[in-house]
């Protein structure tokens, strides 16, 4: 009688551990799945993003898409002007702005008051024409309003 005790207890004992054991397993699977699957939705989603120059600057727009990691060209409107910043990674790798590029095309636009814009993601296939942050632009650009207003 004791040994049939101790056989049954050990396939009960074994039959528990691996019915845990499967279970485990199958929970992990299906959480790494689920995250798989949230991670997928995320990356198809489409990112909008606009505004007034009114409302928010330029520059506030600039920091939001370089802290999302945004790649993309910011369209901007004013008036009959049209301009844009390129954005790989969140990075600025290129701008224009009324016949200039580069930092002068983003000090221009930095300037503006009024107007619209808004993000277009895509993918950038350009090389690189920037190699400055938009935090050295920004400290570089006050300098020179500073500058103008001292000799103004």
């Amino acid at each position: 009688m004791n040994f049939l005790f101790s056989h049954a207890f050990w396939a009960i004992s074994t039959g528990t551990f691996a019915g845990v054991l499967t279970g485990t397993f199958i929970a992990m699977f299906t959480l790494f799945s689920r995250r798989r699957n949230i991670a997928r939705d995320i990356s198809q989603t489409t990112f909008v993003f606009s505004g007034n120059l009114q409302q928010t600057s330029l520059l506030d727009a600039i920091q939001f898409l370089e802290i999302g990691r945004r790649e993309g060209v910011l369209h901007i409107y004013s008036g009959r002007r049209k301009g844009y910043i390129t954005f790989v990674a969140g990075k600025v790798v290129d701008a224009f702005y009324r016949n200039k590029t580069e930092k002068e095309a983003i000090f221009s636009m930095l300037e503006l008051k009024e107007g619209d814009f808004y993000f277009e993601p895509k993918k950038i296939v350009q090389p690189q024409l920037m190699s400055q942050s938009i935090i050295d632009l920004t400290f570089e650009w006050d300098a020179q309003r500073g500058e103008s207003a001292e000799s103004g």
